[in-house]
């Protein structure tokens, strides 16, 4: 995003009835730069001081801002910075994957409170539904009344296709046909009178990524998640870009021939069935347990295919796109994270950059938990962003 935008975007109005927004735009640019003064908000804002005042005195008056240490220095008065209180909103998050549910419960700033998950060969409706509703119940069951009227909706993540590819993950015939006919939200709201959305899975791991991670500050990127089946996203001009039917940034099936996909040579559940077959556990992968190291060499062999199929990728998507730069996270340890994208860096100094410039590669820090917690952001956002559709476009 260029300069003029990001002014723009950070400029404020006091007309009449735009209230709301202005308090959007200060929560948001807190979130963004941290701590902040009266005096910082209002000069980048374009806000009078008096309407920036007012709104920041509400905004701590509703429990979304505290107050820190005034601080001393210069002339005049000692400065109050301002920054958002964790514990000013609640939300709930849910990710149904192929192979494993989780649901969470975050903070205001989206450190992640508590979490539940479980493990499955495939997921059927007529099992995922009652577990959502137990896991909900025992996390709002754990909080405080005051608590409980903070949470202010349910973000889910799930595949859109999640009885596609059938040769790659099998499952029963029963079960795919019933996700076929399956409305989440329609379920969701069966269990819980909350606000709910619905959101591609991988789509939410990178909203996570792009609210949590992405350390450059990179404005456009691809996004790459190795999870269960390859997904990703893209990121362009510090947005989520959805495209006309919302499939943007459908890494998985980027093509690699006439027959094949990146789905079928970089996803997570073709490396459990090497490490199946060959007899080993596959905890390492869940962080549960230490690395064997005949496990993990069967990980490095599965990776330089993988790593070569996501350079590929990356070499096709930087022909349309020319983005600052790539981030690659997954379902996997941060040192398996690190390896696999070794790996993809060394597959794409052999691939042909003519007419192309290659990106910086690097690996995301959120891993295991970002899809349930970027479907847990979507409340937020929606209830407290100024242009909520920035993230929330892709769910429509």
């Amino acid at each position: 995003m260029n300069q003029d935008n990001k002014q723009l975007r950070n400029a404020g109005t006091n007309q009449i009835g735009m209230r709301q927004f202005n308090k959007r735009l200060i929560l948001s640019l807190i979130r963004e730069q941290g701590a902040l003064t009266k005096a910082e908000i209002a000069k980048t804002t374009k806000l009078t001081p008096q309407t920036a005042t007012i709104i920041i005195n509400r905004l701590e008056e509703q429990e979304l801002l505290i107050a820190g240490k005034k601080i001393k220095g210069g002339r005049g008065q000692p400065s109050t910075p301002y920054s958002l209180n964790p514990d000013g909103a609640l939300s709930l998050g849910i990710k149904i994957g192929r192979s494993s549910l989780e649901v969470l419960l975050i903070g205001f700033t989206g450190e992640i409170r508590s979490r539940l998950s479980y493990n499955y060969p495939f997921p059927n409706p007529v099992d995922i539904f009652p577990q959502i509703r137990r896991s909900l119940e025992h996390l709002l069951g754990s909080l405080s009344a005051d608590q409980y009227g903070k949470v202010v909706g349910i973000g889910v993540a799930a595949p859109y296709s999640m009885e596609g590819w059938a040769e790659e993950l099998p499952g029963s015939k029963e079960a795919r046909e019933a996700w076929r006919k399956t409305d989440i939200l329609a379920e969701i709201a069966k269990i819980s009178n909350l606000p709910s959305t619905l959101t591609n899975d991988a789509t939410a791991a990178c909203i996570a990524e792009l609210t949590f991670g992405n350390p450059q500050n990179w404005k456009s990127f691809l996004y790459f998640y190795v999870g269960t089946f390859m997904g990703g996203g893209l990121v362009i001009n510090g947005q989520i870009y959805a495209g006309r039917n919302t499939n943007a940034g459908a890494m998985g099936s980027i093509p690699l021939d006439s027959k094949r996909q990146l789905i079928n040579d970089a996803s997570i559940h073709q490396l459990l069935q090497k490490l199946n077959q060959q007899g080993f556990n596959s905890s390492f992968l869940e962080g549960t347990s230490e690395i064997n190291p005949d496990a993990w060499q069967v990980f490095t062999e599965w990776t330089q295919g993988a790593a070569k199929a996501i350079a590929y990728s990356i070499t096709s998507g930087c022909a349309f796109i020319d983005p600052e730069g790539v981030i690659i996270d997954g379902r996997m340890p941060a040192k398996a994270t690190d390896y696999l994208v070794s790996a993809i860096k060394e597959a794409c100094n052999e691939a042909n950059w003519e007419g192309l410039f290659m990106p910086e590669i690097i690996s995301g820090n959120i891993g295991f938990e970002a899809r349930a917690l970027g479907g847990a952001l979507l409340p937020i956002y929606s209830n407290f962003a100024p242009d909520s559709d920035a993230f929330l476009k892709a769910t429509n």
